[in-house]
């Protein structure tokens, strides 16, 4: 098994029409971001030119500039419907543009029958299925109608058929089918509008949430109910169907690692299920697709009773899917190409490698999003400092890519979905490729937000993803261990030497570069009189906290330092002492202010460093210090967005370290780097999988800090503020009535997410808004007195 070649992808030629050019010549890319990128990616390779569209909120992004052509379709803020959603002004864009096809991508229109015909009807190919078969299939309750009748053999999920919107109807099928059950949006998928209601108290507000889901995604409010089944797996079949009735299985997809029933670790093949039982699935899958003649790459998607292995039909995909690249890497053949083979009337039967497809090694994606797991993968929004992939590279022996948009200095938007990037190995085994996975995320480097990297390497690494016969509770079910870090228990102990040694290299970098001198120029900001004060002078404060600009502090330590004897100027003796931020003075009752206590705290720590015992105890060394800019993804667009970045490359007792540092508070000047004022730096450090936050004080300036924010810490805990540009959506109390600590208040919505916010004490609830209103980031939504 271990000497698997890895084959190159196969691109289908797009047919020609008589007079010699190819059928397809301009493709118009009615979607953005890493999916139109992954389109063009294949255009190139066919000599198709592409057709860009954007709003004005992505007019950086990187489709814009990947593709031949680009054209501004409005704004999300300002128009009165999604652009992406508007029939008429898409395939006006896309004839205006001399387009001969369009291509939906995912999401957006990509499963809209009305779209498929109209674009059809206005003279141009559509790559995808037809309006027909979108109506049939792509609907989750007529896709049942019409299999129960035309095909009483696919194994269906008991569910209610009715279309009936009714709760009361709705409770009277789910007590028959039994609880728990799943509500879900009729009309499209990617885990938008689907909640599991576990008992019938909880279904009318579950049905409001999910009819509100899915009419913002989809234009369609309409849900269908069925029975959950708890020990499950979510496999898929991926077909492919010409214009002349052929249909081709390309093997199954294992997509089981899902959180709020969306998918983010998806691999190919799929261990626990036996070959006989994979072959029923193709074939029933296959014979969904030619019931209707199936045009396009599709996908037909299964649950799987991990105690029987008995399959389920559950839904059919009208679209290619967000991980479509982990069977092309194991199948051989790039399904872009073929959805534009076919699209262009290319016969399937006249590609001969199709005839005789096998699975060859294995291949596993994840989804790298903008969103933190310790608060219920919530989305965030930001600008990234810093972006660089891990070395990804094409051999015989292994395949990584990445598929993105992503360039550092670029932002995460609100109103778009929060994945940044899919990240695609293929290894010749599963335990290969789930060690090379993980390496890559460990070493990419996504500085700036918050995002799921270190989470995604915990679910690769835990020893219940090992098991192939892991299930769609895995996240939930192991949702505490995935929330640690699966290297290490404590932060490593060169963590808060990084921005001493950063500093100290990058001012003598800067020695000698001269300059006129200013007034006062020696005396340094933030200037307090401590100059004959050792410890102020000898040691500097690092506080790592779990996010850019979080107040919730990991650790703190005093780092020390002192030239090491004999060893030359570049080498250092580093002591590091932890400062404990919990200890008897916080509960001295003669302490009555948060401000009072960290005063008293302060002096005590002050009087213990000056006392000279700090200066004992165990070091280590560190040699070999240097430093030098770091190499820029983004393009003049972005320069802006991005602070400046270094590689701090050091040794520690002999070992060899790399640090990415991104400094996004420096002015530019490298006179500014003085120790007597904090200093934020970003750090991504392989060895934990992850970035963190370090800041640089003094002893002084750390405490200034720490009283300034507890003075607010009681206001602060009473307000709950936008943690995101949001909508509301909906409010559960009327102001002034009581509410207990953790009760859902209110519902917001933003980057296509709706996000439950909940009360952080008990009291009595105000708010000012209404439901519809749009509310800033960081402004207060409600507050609990």
């Amino acid at each position: 098994m271990m000497n698997v070649n890895k084959r190159p992808l196969l691109e289908a030629t797009i047919p020609f029409s008589p007079d010699g050019q190819s059928r397809i010549r301009k493709l118009m890319i009615a979607n953005r971001g890493e999916i139109a990128c992954r389109i063009i990616s294949t255009c190139r390779k066919l000599g198709v030119e592409t057709v860009a569209v954007y709003t004005q909120e992505d007019a950086l992004s990187q489709h814009v500039a990947d593709a031949h052509k680009s054209i501004c379709i409005g704004s999300l803020e300002h128009d009165t419907k999604n652009p992406f959603l508007n029939i008429d002004l898409l395939i006006k864009t896309a004839l205006e543009a001399h387009a001969d096809a369009v291509h939906p991508g995912y999401g957006y229109l990509s499963e809209n029958a009305d779209f498929a015909d109209r674009v059809r009807a206005a003279g141009l190919s559509f790559v995808g299925p037809t309006g027909q078969t979108i109506s049939t299939l792509g609907d989750k309750r007529t896709s049942k109608e019409y299999l129960r009748t035309h095909a009483p053999e696919v194994p269906l999920i008991p569910g209610f058929s009715g279309s009936s919107q009714n709760v009361e109807d709705l409770k009277d099928a789910a007590t028959r089918i039994g609880f728990p059950v799943m509500l879900k949006a009729s009309a499209g998928g990617g885990g938008k509008g689907m909640r599991v209601v576990r008992e019938a108290s909880q279904l009318q507000s579950e049905l409001d949430r999910a009819q509100s889901e899915a009419q913002r995604s989809f234009g369609s409010s309409d849900c269908i109910l069925e029975k959950f089944i708890e020990s499950s797996k979510h496999v898929e079949i991926q077909i492919v169907g010409d214009k002349h009735g052929n249909v081709v299985s390309l093997f199954e997809r294992d997509c089981s690692i899902q959180r709020r029933n969306q998918k983010v670790i998806e691999e190919t093949p799929c261990l626990f299920l036996d070959e006989q039982t994979k072959r029923s699935m193709s074939d029933t899958a296959v014979k969904i697709g030619k019931l209707l003649g199936y045009e396009g790459a599709g996908t037909v998607e299964f649950v799987v009773d991990t105690a029987t292995k008995k399959f389920y039909f559950l839904e059919v995909n009208t679209r290619l899917q967000v991980e479509h690249p982990i069977t092309e890497e194991v199948v051989g053949v790039d399904l872009v190409s073929l959805q534009l083979y076919v699209a262009a009337g290319g016969r399937l039967a006249e590609v001969p490698e199709l005839s005789a497809l096998t699975q060859t090694g294995h291949a596993i994606e994840c989804r790298l999003c903008a969103e933190d797991p310790n608060r219920d993968f919530m989305p965030s929004h930001d600008t990234v400092a810093l972006w660089k992939p891990a070395n990804p590279h094409r051999g015989l022996s292994s395949v990584v890519r990445y598929e993105t948009a992503m360039r550092s200095g670029a932002s995460i938007s609100i109103y778009f979905d929060s994945m940044i990037c899919k990240i695609v190995v293929w290894a010749p085994t599963r335990a290969l490729a789930i060690d090379i996975l993980a390496k890559e995320l460990a070493n990419t480097a996504c500085v700036g937000i918050k995002t799921n990297q270190l989470f995604l390497q915990s679910c690769l690494l835990h020893p219940g993803f090992k098991d192939t016969g892991y299930q769609t509770s895995f996240i939930p079910t192991h949702l505490d261990d995935l929330l640690r870090n699966p290297y290490l228990s404590e932060l490593p102990r060169y963590m808060s030497a990084i921005p001493s040694l950063l500093f100290d290299a990058l001012k003598k970098g800067s020695q000698g570069q001269g300059g006129r001198r200013q007034p006062f120029g020696g005396v340094r900001r933030g200037f307090h009189n401590q100059k004959f004060d050792p410890f102020q002078q000898g040691c500097e404060i690092i506080s790592t906290r779990d996010s850019k600009a979080s107040e919730s502090v990991i650790s703190c330590e005093a780092c020390l330092r002192r030239p090491c004897d004999g060893l030359g100027g570049n080498s250092w003796r580093v002591q590091l002492r932890p400062i404990p931020l919990d200890d008897p003075i916080e509960q001295d009752p003669s302490l009555s202010s948060p401000a009072q206590r960290l005063t008293s705290k302060y002096t005590a720590l002050s009087q213990h460093f000056r006392s000279g015992e700090v200066w004992r105890g165990p070091s280590f060394t560190v040699e070999d210090i240097t430093v030098k800019p770091a190499r820029q993804t983004g393009d003049a667009s972005f320069r802006a967005n991005i602070p400046p970045s270094w590689v701090l490359t050091f040794s520690v007792d002999g070992r060899r370290l790399q640090v990415l540092c991104s400094l996004p508070h420096l002015d530019q000047r490298l006179e500014a780097l003085t120790p007597n004022e904090t200093q934020s730096i970003l750090c991504h450090v392989p060895q934990i999988g992850e970035w963190k936050e370090l800041r640089r004080d003094t002893l002084l300036s750390f405490f200034s800090g720490l009283r300034k924010d507890a003075q607010v810490a009681t206001d602060q805990q009473a307000q709950i503020k936008a943690p995101m540009p949001c909508k509301v959506l909906s409010i559960a109390k009327a102001p002034g009535e009581e509410v207990k600590s953790g009760e859902s208040v209110m519902v917001i919505e933003s980057m296509k997410m709706e996000i439950n916010i909940r009360a952080n004490v008990a009291g009595s609830f105000k708010t000012k808004w209404k439901v519809g209103d749009a509310v800033g980031e960081g402004v207060v939504l409600c507050s609990v007195e």
